[in-house]
């Protein structure tokens, strides 16, 4: 009996192999028509809808959550907490955007504001050198001679603005102003003399006398109006 079983398998598999080896070939033109037919068929068909290029992505948006409400009214008692859930997402989402786009939207104003230097008036700077030597005198009057020194260096920082030899930013440094004056060797010597008074004055809490101020006054006129004057 095995061996009759045995017989009728080997039958069968030379009878399907020579049938097999007597199908012609197919050509590659006639196996893309078939491909393409089969792909055709509606067992294929995609069910997701093709874009439309004139919907916006607003009436796009709006589609998709009158299609997520449709859903939400199919599901019942879960339907509600599946709903705020969601507004409670979209509107943490929201906020978050627009917090950021608020921190952005000053940063960008600080950094306009700090290139631009100070505010001008009509007709001129907001601080005018001359005006600054002028406070500067008054507060050394009272012998406030460490706000005397400030406006010194604020009303050359000024004139230097004006010579065109630096560009006043409040940001900017007395290390930065001494890299816009590398290329001019006399107002270069004279600003590092006005800072060596400043700096330890302002910064330091260093005692400040009359001497002090009407060094730093001497170099701020010499800068506001030309290292040779």
């Amino acid at each position: 009996m095995t061996s009759l079983r045995l017989s009728t398998s080997l039958l069968l598999l030379l009878l399907s192999t020579s049938a097999f080896a007597q199908q012609p070939v197919r050509g590659k033109g006639e196996v893309r028509k078939t491909l393409d037919r089969i792909l055709a068929s509606p067992e294929f068909e995609t069910q997701i809808p093709k874009l439309d290029a004139q919907e916006s992505i607003w009436r796009w948006i709006s589609r998709k959550l009158g299609e997520l409400f449709d859903s939400l009214a199919k599901m019942g008692n879960a339907a509600s907490p599946i709903f705020w859930a969601i507004v409670v997402i979209c509107a943490v989402l929201l906020t978050g955007i627009f917090i950021h786009g608020g921190v952005i939207v000053v940063r960008a104003l600080r950094a306009s504001r700090a290139r631009s230097g100070p505010l001008v008036k009509k007709g001129g700077r907001a601080e005018d050198a001359e005006t600054l030597l002028a406070q500067a005198a008054s507060a050394a009057e009272r012998r406030q001679f460490t706000e005397a020194i400030r406006l010194c260096h604020r009303a050359a920082l000024m004139g230097l603005d004006r010579r065109g030899l630096v560009r006043f930013q409040e940001c900017l440094t007395n290390g930065d102003y001494r890299g816009q004056l590398k290329s001019h060797d006399a107002e270069r010597s004279l600003f590092l003399a006005l800072i060596r008074i400043y700096e330890p004055a302002f910064f330091g809490n260093a005692s400040t006398s009359d001497a002090e101020y009407s060094e730093s006054l001497q170099l701020a006129r010499q800068l506001q109006q030309g290292a040779a004057s």
